[in-house]
């Protein structure tokens, strides 16, 4: 059995294979390697990871979700309500008897049968609303991080040849709690791009692109430097230094003031007056 724990469109996923919330991991124990394997219910069978975190891992899992044997809740349940069990029909029945106890056997695993699709179809439409949240909350969390991408583009782009004070201290700010463990590397693969060939380290490919600016841009490559790992979405409570930066570095843009409507002129000029000259001749004829 295929299984993929990491998510994708359901267009890109391996026709066949199960996803995470579809399956419950088993620990099984071998005491005897030679002898043959015993699986701990019907439904327990081997996997293997295809897709996520682990790939080719292999392990064992149930793949049935209300199992009483490895789904404490459902074994409870069975418990406090144990399974109706129809007693077997006796040579002693008659033959009508016989049809009754018959039927009510059918019947009764009918109706097991139809409490096990009720809960398996309650179960996927939990899983598929579950997906659809994901997905919808994946989709959220993007257009949030290009947004901030571009107020990181819109800092840089406003970055003055000399910090002011204010600016200074957001600089500092930034610098100071900057990951000393990941920052280069970031940066580097930016102006690395494309070019696979490039063996130098994060700190050459730095000092290499430090060495040929101009004076102007030595802010702007500091503020690189020191806000490139911020664009990731912080954490509830953290302090979020890209939007200081940008409230610090980008202006504000001005309020359009609204001119004043011209008042209409009360008077309009008269229309000129008609020539009643050829009235006059008519009058005359």
């Amino acid at each position: 059995m295929q299984i993929e724990n990491g998510y994708r469109s359901p267009k890109e996923q391996r026709p066949g294979a199960i996803r995470h919330g579809q399956f419950r991991e088993i620990e099984t124990i071998v005491e005897n390697p030679d002898a043959e394997p015993v699986l701990p219910c019907a439904y327990t069978k081997p996997a293997i990871i295809v897709f996520g975190k682990h790939v080719g891992k292999t392990l064992t899992v149930c793949t049935d979700l209300d199992c009483p044997v490895h789904n404490p809740s459902t074994a409870a349940r069975q418990t406090a309500k144990p399974a109706q069990v129809i007693s077997p029909a006796t040579e002693s029945e008659t033959e009508a008897e016989a049809e009754e106890h018959e039927s009510e056997n059918e019947q009764h695993g009918t109706e097991e049968e139809e409490e096990r699709q009720r809960r398996a179809e309650e179960r996927k439409q939990q899983f598929e609303r579950q997906q659809q949240e994901y997905e919808a909350e994946r989709t959220r969390k993007e257009e949030l991080h290009q947004q901030r991408v571009a107020t990181f583009d819109r800092i840089l782009g406003n970055a003055p040849a000399v910090f002011t004070a204010a600016q200074l201290r957001v600089f500092l700010h930034a610098l100071i709690t900057v990951d000393p463990y990941t920052f280069a590397d970031d940066v580097a693969e930016h102006f690395v791009g494309d070019d696979e060939n490039n063996q130098q380290v994060a700190e050459e490919i730095l000092l290499s692109t430090l060495h040929g600016l101009a004076d102007d841009k030595l802010t702007g490559f500091g503020l690189r430097l020191v806000l490139t790992g911020r664009t990731d979405i912080p954490s509830e409570g953290e302090f979020d230094l890209l939007a200081e930066a940008e409230a610090t570095f980008v202006p504000a843009k001005p309020e359009s003031v609204k001119k004043p409507k011209k008042a209409r002129s009360e008077s309009k000029e008269k229309a000129p007056a008609k020539s009643t000259s050829s009235t006059t001749k008519k009058k005359i004829a």
